[in-house]
C-alpha cells in the first residue's frame, strides 16, 4: 500500500468516526430534550399529586366533621328512645292507674 492510500483509508476512517460523533451528538440532543420533557412531566405531576393530597386531607377533616356530628346524633337518638320508653313506661303506670280508678268506680 503507497503513502497515498494509506492516507485515503486513514481519511476514511476520520469521517466515519467524525460521522459517527455527529451522530452521537444528535442522539445525546434527542435524549437531552426527552429528559427535559419528563422532567416537565415529572413536576407537572408533582403539582396534580400535592393538589390531590390537599383535597384529601379537606375531604378527611370533613369525613371527622360528619363524623363527629353522626356520633353527636347518635347519642341523641339513643337520649329520644330512653325519653321514649320512660314515657311508655309512665304512661302505661298512668293508664293502668286510670284503669284501677274506672274499675273501683262501679
Amino acid at each position: 500500500m503507497t503513502e497515498k492510500e494509506r492516507l485515503s483509508q486513514l481519511e476514511e476512517v476520520v469521517s466515519e468516526i467524525l460521522l459517527k460523533q455527529d451522530r452521537i451528538a444528535e442522539e445525546l440532543a434527542h435524549l437531552s430534550l426527552k429528559v427535559a420533557s419528563n422532567s416537565i412531566d415529572i413536576a407537572g405531576l408533582k403539582v396534580t399529586v400535592s393538589s390531590v393530597e390537599t383535597k384529601v386531607d379537606r375531604l378527611e377533616i370533613k369525613v371527622d366533621r360528619m363524623e363527629m356530628k353522626i356520633d353527636n346524633h347518635t347519642d341523641r337518638i339513643v337520649e329520644l328512645q330512653q325519653d321514649v320508653k320512660a314515657g311508655q313506661a309512665e304512661l302505661k303506670s298512668n293508664m293502668a292507674l286510670l284503669l284501677q280508678a274506672i274499675c273501683g268506680q262501679k
